[in-house]
């Protein structure tokens, strides 16, 4: 991929890759389609040498584009500039995105920017992950200033000071990512006591009381992962389908074209709610009585051999995953290990069997597993639910140098 200055050649491309976000409500304000004609004057407004606008290029063809702009029109702000970035959506997920605001960063000093802003609706949690993974702040929150479709939506500022201030401003910076971490823990809560108001609530109880050996808990924020996340959704250890079952539904709900892919050896189970005889025959019952069974890729065999890694490896293609469900043996690390390459910057982790009131073969190496990954940086803990369940996120790259040390 390279990154150059656009030319009024590639405006249609643009303005393509522009209008496709315009349905999901997500990106733009704007609620219709424009046109490369209506376009031509704002695209002139730009220039390379005060407020450029850049093209990803890839094998000759455009597949993303950024560009600056005045953030205000009042001279006192000409050091501030406004960026958008844009990924056509064959693209996403695989650092296009990222690469292009890495380069506005580096180059902003040079272009006379002492500072970038980004305005990204509060739901486009994606958008908000990316610019936070650069060490954009959370400059200003404005509640409930856009309708989208009759639905009020917020609108965040994030904001970088360009080039990093003193060693004071970073300290500050630790300190608001901290605050940050604690806010996300107590999103998530704040996400349960709301899903208990909607029908996907009792839904999933049923789901839990003959399916699944995960507390309800898990099986929301399971589905509430499989829904907004940005990737498709691994599971090792599906067992009768539980945690399957609430994956399918969580993506069936997002309207995006996401994968499930379930990994699991098959047996029996001794237990007296859940037990059966043939796991892996159960499994496929539940998924087709739940009518899920087209929308998961089940794979038979042990999350470390070979032939599964390369079947869930074939299943996503050159996608990656947004949500990774570890609820079988105790080897987490191990597993993580096994799909690291494919998981996203930020993916959501649900981990079974962090905690128990005895220490057992299955859970003291599953914490120590666990508490390691996080020491070295590479899991980021949101929190403990259920019983025994540790929820955070995949730390991205510093977290794959970690694991290959």
């Amino acid at each position: 991929m390279i990154i150059r200055d656009a030319v009024e050649a590639d405006l249609p491309a643009i303005v393509e890759i522009y209008n496709a976000t315009v349905p999901t409500r997500m990106v733009t304000a704007e609620l219709e389609p424009t046109t490369v004609e209506a376009r031509l004057a704002w695209f002139r407004e730009h220039s390379p040498e005060q407020y450029p606008f850049w093209v990803a290029e890839l094998d000759g063809r455009v597949i993303g584009w950024l560009d600056f702009k005045k953030f205000l029109p009042r001279c006192a702000y000409r050091g501030t500039a406004e960026i958008s970035v844009y990924v056509d959506e064959e693209f996403r997920h695989r650092g296009m995105g990222q690469r292009l605001l890495e380069h506005a960063i580096a180059r902003a000093p040079s272009l006379g920017i002492t500072a970038l802003v980004g305005l990204i609706f509060g739901h486009n949690e994606p958008s908000l992950r990316l610019f936070q993974r650069l060490s954009f702040e959370r400059w200003a929150f404005l509640p409930e200033v856009a309708q989208l479709d009759g639905v009020e939506r917020d609108l965040v500022v994030m904001g970088q000071h360009c080039p990093a201030r003193s060693p004071a401003i970073a300290k500050s910076r630790v300190q608001s990512q901290t605050a940050n971490h604690f806010n996300d823990s107590l999103n998530l809560m704040h996400t349960l006591m709301e899903y208990r108001q909607e029908p996907i609530h009792s839904k999933l109880l049923k789901i839990r009381d003959k399916y699944s050996m995960l507390h309800l808990d898990v099986l929301i924020l399971i589905y509430h992962f499989a829904k907004i996340c940005s990737g498709h959704v691994l599971e090792i250890g599906a067992f009768v389908g539980g945690g399957t079952i609430a994956a399918a539904f969580g993506v069936r709900d997002s309207g995006e074209n996401k994968k499930v892919i379930a990994i699991e050896p098959g047996g029996s189970v001794k237990h007296k709610r859940l037990g059966t005889r043939n796991i892996l025959r159960d499994l496929q019952r539940n998924l087709a009585r739940q009518r899920v069974s087209e929308m998961v890729t089940l794979i038979k065999g042990r999350s470390f051999d070979t032939a599964t890694i390369r079947g869930a490896y074939e299943a996503l293609g050159s996608d990656k995953l947004g949500l990774l469900i570890l609820d079988a043996d105790a080897a987490k690390r191990r597993d993580i290990e096994c799909y690291s390459d494919k998981l996203t910057d930020n993916c959501w982790m649900v981990i079974d069997d962090y905690y128990g009131t005895d220490s057992n073969e299955k859970i003291t190496p599953s914490r120590a597993d666990v508490d390691a990954l996080v020491e070295e940086r590479s899991l980021e803990p949101l929190g403990f639910y259920g019983w025994s369940t540790w929820v955070g996120r995949w730390r991205g790259g510093a977290g794959r140098d970690s694991l290959k040390r």
